[in-house]
């Protein structure tokens, strides 16, 4: 007995459309999981290694302070020599270290001789062994420069741990939302997909019965039209997976600096995986805690730690500059410098300095201090930007979670009205034009699902983001 071709299309197209089977049904050959997908761009990409170098260059900045402490040796010799007569030699080597506290301690030997050679320049045979120290009693005594360079750098040196962080988090931002992006593009292109197969399954099989006088042929008509229809539909997301799938390979490289490009048969995380995943946990509570942990607000810190750093150091120039030098004196003998050692043989001396109106001290000064109400007026805004950020986050994500509850919900019933829709064209008692609308409901409620599904991700994704959390 020959079977009716009306029937054998509808359920064909019944068992093209069930959404889970489509899901169940695609290829397996290389599953992106989104958590593999952030390791590769934490390993490859050129902005991931850039932002590691930032602590290293802050650790350098600390090596170049440091040197300022560093111990220097300098030699100078001075000769003058006319009319076949030396007029004087003049050689002094010295050893000065620098100390954290203003000090300076010093070690030298002076050998000056010459015919014409000023009386007090005159030194023994042996040369002439000075040590000692310079002390700065005003400016310099509390703070000084390289002080100030120093406790700088090492304030960068910890902030630096958080510009990185910072960085990764947002790079990981960028690539999570190429992600999920690529994932609805992919998977709409694959419902789209199944679609436009039920359209051409449908359209044969409707032209086939009106051949046979079964159907009238204005249904043709109509079957191609929805072909026709979801064919274009189906190109279009085509052309938003290619641009999707491209902006994904900017994310993707090996680690020693090779592009990489996604293999034509991969494919993001199964959406029937994703559908099962328990809900995520969400922080309820007050956001001010969360705020005040943030990093962005703890650089503003740091930039204000610096900023004091400052200060201090512009308020040291306010003093006036007393140099305190001594050094005792002594002839070496055989090498020696502590022979014949005597606390009566020294040489001392006090230079003291300072402007009269002090006017670029001051202004340094108070420029300082309005920096630093500038900073902590950017300080409340940012964490007034911040609280309000993330309190929208936190309700976006909210709100999207139940809403993809209803639309998956709403999947599942917009597939028993087609299924009954399809019973009820079995018996003559619907027409095609309804068929065809319950179907494209059912449609676009599987894609309304796929949409919440990259949504709700890509919010979780702010919303961690907005906390620092992608790394931490």
């Amino acid at each position: 007995m020959q079977q009716n071709p009306r029937k054998m299309s509808n359920k064909c197209a019944v068992l093209c459309f069930v959404f889970g089977a489509i899901l169940n049904t695609w290829s397996q050959d290389l599953v992106i999981r989104p958590e593999a997908f952030m390791l590769q761009v934490m390993e490859g990409h050129p902005l991931a290694k850039q932002a590691k170098l930032i602590p290293e260059f802050a650790e350098s900045y600390v090596l170049k302070a440091r040197g300022g402490f560093d111990p220097k040796l300098s030699y100078d010799l001075s000769q003058k020599y006319y009319g076949n007569k030396m007029y004087y030699s003049l050689s002094d080597a010295q050893l000065k270290i620098p100390t954290w506290y203003g000090l300076s301690f010093q070690t030298g030997l002076e050998q000056n001789r010459g015919t014409y050679l000023d009386p007090q320049g005159l030194t023994p045979q042996n040369g002439l062994w000075y040590g000692g120290l310079s002390a700065n009693l005003g400016n310099g005594l509390l703070i000084d420069e390289r002080r100030a360079e120093l406790q700088k750098a090492n304030v960068y040196l910890q902030s630096s741990q958080l510009e990185q962080r910072l960085a990764l988090n947002e790079l990981l931002l960028e690539a999570g939302y190429a992600y999920w992006d690529w994932y609805l593009q992919f998977y709409s292109g694959q419902i789209l997909k199944q679609a436009l197969e039920v359209g051409a399954v449908r359209l044969v099989a409707i032209q086939g019965m009106a051949e046979l006088g079964d159907r009238p042929i204005i249904d043709t008509v109509e079957a191609a039209i929805q072909y026709q229809t979801r064919a274009a539909a189906f190109a279009e997301q085509q052309a938003r997976l290619t641009a999707a799938t491209a902006f994904l390979n900017r994310y993707l490289w090996k680690p020693d600096g090779t592009p990489l490009e996604l293999s034509p048969n991969a494919q993001p995380i199964l959406s029937d995986s994703l559908s099962n995943q328990a809900a995520r946990p969400i922080y309820t509570g007050a956001v001010d805690t969360l705020v005040q942990q943030h990093p962005y607000l703890g650089l503003i810190d740091y930039k204000l730690d610096v900023l004091a750093i400052e200060k201090r150091y512009n308020q040291e120039q306010l003093k006036p500059q007393i140099e305190l030098k001594y050094n005792f004196l002594n002839e070496p003998i055989q090498y020696n410098p502590l022979a014949q050692f005597s606390i009566n043989d020294y040489k001392w001396g006090v230079a003291a300095q300072m402007p009269l109106f002090l006017r670029k001290e001051r202004a340094t000064l108070q420029q300082t201090k309005l920096k630093m109400e500038q900073t902590t007026f950017e300080r409340q805004d940012r964490t007034a930007e911040l609280t309000a950020k993330m309190l929208a986050a936190r309700a976006e994500y909210l709100n999207a979670s139940k809403q993809l509850q209803i639309f998956v919900q709403n999947a599942a019933s917009t597939q028993q009205l087609l299924a009954a829709e399809l019973n009820l064209f079995d018996t003559g008692e619907s027409s095609l034009f309804m068929v065809n609308m319950r179907e494209s409901a059912a449609f676009q409620a599987a894609l309304k699902v796929i949409e919440y599904q990259a949504k709700c991700e890509q919010l979780w994704l702010k919303w961690e983001f907005l906390q620092a959390n992608l790394v931490r």
